[in-house]
């Protein structure tokens, strides 16, 4: 997720790094070579996007991972199992302030997501 203004404010450094599904963790003293973990999913979405007048941030290159791409590479497979009668649910696990909601919802600010057309049509065809 991008800096929020605490961040910013503290002129924080970004150790983070996401490279396909892993994700790199650098030392911000230096010194070491980064952590590395592999997921299934790592999504990058600290930069690369333009916020709309809803406050819906769109993807500017590849890496940067919106919503939409969160939505369709976790909430369908959800959502198509639980259409088929199957209990389910989405979880997500990580540090307070990492990121978690904002990968679901977006920005406080972003108010277009369950309304976004491709999630709609998924949603309700």
């Amino acid at each position: 997720r991008p800096f929020n203004q605490r961040e910013k404010d503290r002129k924080s450094k970004l150790v983070i790094d996401m490279v396909g599904s892993t994700t790199l963790i650098t030392d911000p003293k230096g010194g070491s070579e980064p952590k590395k973990f592999n997921f299934d999913h790592s999504y990058w979405s600290h930069d690369g996007f333009t916020e709309d007048d809803q406050g819906y941030m769109h993807p500017e290159d590849e890496r940067y991972c919106d919503q939409a791409r969160v939505f369709k590479d976790l909430g369908e497979g959800v959502l198509t199992n639980a259409w088929a009668g199957y209990n389910c649910s989405l979880f997500a696990y990580g540090q307070t302030g990492s990121g978690k909601s904002y990968s679901i919802v977006g920005s406080k600010r972003s108010t277009n997501f369950p309304n976004h057309q491709s999630n709609r049509e998924t949603l309700f065809d």
